[in-house]
């Protein structure tokens, strides 16, 4: 049977959800948000899920202050519980990042964000379980924190049905439909859908999408993996985030004894895979590799048990940021992916942006030209002035 919405978002993760809610609150005609399987099943589910507004460039600061603001307020105003438990985040430095690491800091708070540089003496208070020697300056977020990205993902869609919209679970999409350069509906598992607008946030999935099309976006399916550390009565007071850019290594707790470790050095993100037959469960590799780190940095973890760890996807870009941009072949057909790893924090502020985007509004002009998937051949790739040297996900 043929069903019928005046826009489709292809896709169920976060930022698909809050694209849909905030479509729905936005326009008067129906959205209906189609996944494949359950809610957040994908790379939203597995999320390291954590809130900040540390960035590397001015607009994206700006775009993440938006949305920890939005995490902070809006669950409250309607009556969801997010679980979003502000921890502190840390960022440690050695000497090839000092200079980078001041100034990036220096840049965040002219843009408004609570973040601190902090020496070592300063450094050992907030983390006296840490070995330091090889630390020369860190940057502190006391108010960064992590949320559930299901339970967030959840939330979304049950406010785009309040203003009307449909959740479509365990649907399939084979196929975009166009007819003489506009989109016209979606071939499903369970029917076809006719629609004169369509958002593809299907992350590494969205070629599989576009190729037909005769279009295809700078997307590399990246595996990237992570590891569960139960800490020691010795590391029970580790609550907070750490990120180690000696390393590319970053410690989460997830509110219980245990610590999810994962790494973002280049060594760590270069597994290109197909998106629909990728480990799920992390390499004995990894795991070693992981744990190594950690012992280096809170040497405690010696003494910790480790409780296994899983497989992810990025959808990496060249330059580690997302493509929010109307399709360059086809009317009414937007593209809304490649997050490489940064979806789940700015997923508030996405749903905003896409919903301008469709609208036609001029408001976030400035922003939408940042994420157009044309900068790749332009030379208009995102790049901060000061990268850190010791990470290859900035």
């Amino acid at each position: 049977m043929t069903k019928t919405s005046d826009i489709v978002v292809v896709g169920g993760g976060v930022n698909g959800a809050s694209i849909a809610m905030h479509l729905s609150k936005t326009l008067g005609g129906k959205v209906t948000l189609v996944e494949k399987g359950g809610l957040a099943t994908g790379a939203t589910g597995r999320s390291g899920a954590m809130i900040r507004e540390h960035y590397l460039t001015p607009e994206l600061v700006r775009i993440a202050s938006r949305s920890k603001t939005f995490f902070e307020n809006w669950p409250g105003e309607h009556g969801y519980d997010l679980k979003f438990k502000k921890t502190g985040r840390i960022l440690l430095f050695g000497k090839v990042d000092e200079n980078s690491a001041r100034l990036n800091g220096e840049m965040n708070r002219r843009e408004g964000v609570s973040i601190e540089t902090l020496g070592m003496a300063e450094t050992s208070k907030i983390l006296p379980e840490a070995n330091l020697e090889d630390i020369e300056v860190a940057l502190y977020e006391p108010d960064a924190g992590y949320a559930d990205p299901v339970a967030t993902t959840y939330a979304f869609a049950k406010e785009a049905k309040r203003h009307g919209a449909t959740i479509l679970t365990n649907t399939k999409v084979s196929e975009i439909i166009s007819y003489q350069g506009k989109v016209t509906g979606i071939k499903t598992n369970r029917g076809d859908i006719e629609s004169g607008i369509i958002v593809n946030v299907t992350g590494p999935w969205a070629n599989s999408l576009l190729s037909p099309l005769g279009e295809t976006l700078p997307i590399t399916p990246i595996r990237v993996q992570m590891v569960h550390l139960r800490r020691p009565p010795s590391l029970g007071t580790l609550e907070q985030i750490v990120i180690d850019h000696t390393c590319g290594s970053y410690y989460r707790t997830d509110g219980s004894p245990n610590t999810l470790i994962g790494g973002e050095a280049p060594e760590d993100i270069g597994e290109t895979v197909n998106p629909d037959h990728f480990g799920l469960n992390a390499d004995h590799q990894f795991i070693v590799r992981y744990w190594k780190r950690a012992i280096k940095r809170f040497p405690e973890f010696q003494n910790a048990i480790c409780r296994g760890g899983y497989g992810s996807l990025y959808d990496m870009t060249p330059d580690g940021n997302p493509i929010i941009d109307a399709s360059e072949t086809i009317e009414n057909l937007y593209n809304v992916t490649g997050f490489s790893g940064h979806g789940f924090k700015l997923s508030p502020a996405v749903g905003e942006l896409v919903s301008e985007l469709v609208n036609g509004s001029k408001n976030r002009t400035d922003e939408l030209n940042l994420f157009k998937a044309s900068r790749f051949d332009t030379g208009n790739e995102i790049t901060p002035k000061h990268p850190y040297g010791m990470r290859a996900h900035q």
